[in-house]
């Protein structure tokens, strides 16, 4: 899937209120934001739960607010990495709010966000390594610095390991060989912390670890990363997936149980993803 939107005019941190949405993990968002602050959020929680509740949602948050759409000034969405499902379902409605008012739309990474949250929750610590949960024992991981004033600054790229390799690299960069650090400096948050505790027990001093109750943003998070004074990067609104969906890796089984050559299959699958049609 991918999304045609232009990046051409996204919104200002001084402009008018955002719509931001959120469905990459078990936990949901849809928040209504203004210059960094919350103006309405609705959240559900649950997995497969997106189809059913964002659009709802959407109405919703701007019916407490008493904004219309015309009065919106962009939409923001995250892409990811995250649910592939929940990713796709939140880009789709991004995109029809996109068709139906004109409005800009843009993509957030999902990582920053962990970082963010965990930055306001450990406020001495000068990196954080921000780990999502993504199934079959592994975890993306990517590692932030941050300054006052600014949004976090990845250190590196997302990678996505077993949760054991997950931890030793968030630690290999929260503690690189000769650099200075102390586990008050440092801090890991996120679901594929939360799912993978002992992975990350075996590695880390505990005051480093951020507890469960911290593994997702909330909606004061999405609303100064989207449209605050020291908001997130602008990306295009295209799913962040990082990793094969199940039905990728499993197409070859898949195919079989339904008659059809897996080579076959795997050339139609990469025919329609390069037209984007999947």
């Amino acid at each position: 899937m991918t999304c045609n939107a232009s990046l051409s005019d996204p919104s200002r941190p001084d402009a008018g209120p955002t719509l931001v949405l959120c469905a990459v993990e078990e936990v949901l968002w849809v928040v209504l934001a203004e210059a960094g602050r919350v103006r309405a959020a609705l959240s559900a929680k649950g997995q497969g739960v997106a189809m059913t509740f964002l659009a709802p949602a959407v109405a919703e948050a701007l019916s407490r607010a008493g904004v219309v759409p015309a009065e919106l000034t962009g939409v923001a969405c995250v892409c990811g990495p995250g649910s592939f499902t929940g990713i796709r379902v939140s880009l789709a409605v991004a995109e029809g709010l996109r068709l139906g008012t004109g409005l800009p739309l843009w993509g957030l990474a999902y990582p920053p966000l962990v970082a963010r949250a965990a930055f306001a929750l450990r406020p001495g610590a000068k990196r954080v390594a921000a780990v999502v949960h993504a199934r079959k024992g592994l975890a993306y991981v990517q590692v932030f610095t941050a300054q006052a004033g600014q949004a976090p600054s990845p250190v590196g790229p997302v990678r996505v390991l077993p949760a054991p390799l997950a931890a030793q690299a968030a630690w290999e960069s929260l503690f690189p060989p000769g650099g200075e650090g102390a586990p008050e400096t440092a801090a890991v948050a996120g679901s594929g912390l939360r799912n993978n505790r002992g992975a990350f027990v075996a590695v880390f001093p505990e005051a480093c670890l951020l507890p469960d109750e911290a593994a997702f943003p909330g909606a004061d998070v999405l609303a100064a990363a989207a449209t605050g004074p020291a908001r997130d990067a602008v990306l295009p609104p295209d799913p962040i997936y990082q990793r094969p969906s199940d039905a990728e890796e499993n197409l070859a089984d898949i195919s079989r149980r339904r008659g059809m050559d897996p080579d076959r299959a795997k050339a139609l699958l990469a025919a329609a993803m390069a037209t984007g049609v999947t």
